[in-house]
C-alpha cells in the first residue's frame, strides 16, 4: 500500500474558506476517481492554517493510473485554480510513502 500526503499552508485569515475548498477538492476526487481514497485533515493545536491532503493506493501501477487520468482533467485543474489564492506560495508539499 502506498500513501500520498500533500501539506500546503493556507494565508492568515483564510482558514475556513481554505477548509471548505480542500474538502470540495477531496470530495471531486473521490466521485471521479476510484484508484484511491482521499481525505482531509488539519492539526488541532500548532499550525492552524496546514491543511493535509491523504490518498491511498494499493500500488504504484494504481497511482500512475490515477495521475494519468488526472493530468488531463480540466475540471480538477478549473478547481487548483480557483483555491491557489488561498495558500502562501511555495508552501506545497507532497509524500509518497509505503507501508512496511
Amino acid at each position: 500500500m502506498l500513501r500520498f500526503k500533500r501539506i500546503g499552508r493556507l494565508k492568515n485569515g483564510r482558514t475556513p474558506e481554505g477548509i471548505k475548498w480542500a474538502k470540495e477538492i477531496a470530495e471531486y476526487l473521490k466521485a471521479n476517481y476510484s484508484q484511491a481514497s482521499f481525505q482531509v485533515y488539519i492539526e488541532l493545536f500548532g499550525d492552524v492554517n496546514a491543511i493535509y491532503w491523504y490518498a491511498d493506493v494499493k500500488d504504484l501501477a494504481a497511482w500512475d493510473s490515477f495521475l494519468a487520468q488526472l493530468m488531463p482533467d480540466q475540471g480538477y485543474w478549473a478547481m487548483v485554480n480557483k483555491g491557489m489564492e488561498l495558500f502562501i506560495e511555495g508552501s506545497f508539499k507532497d509524500t509518497l510513502m509505503i507501508l512496511v
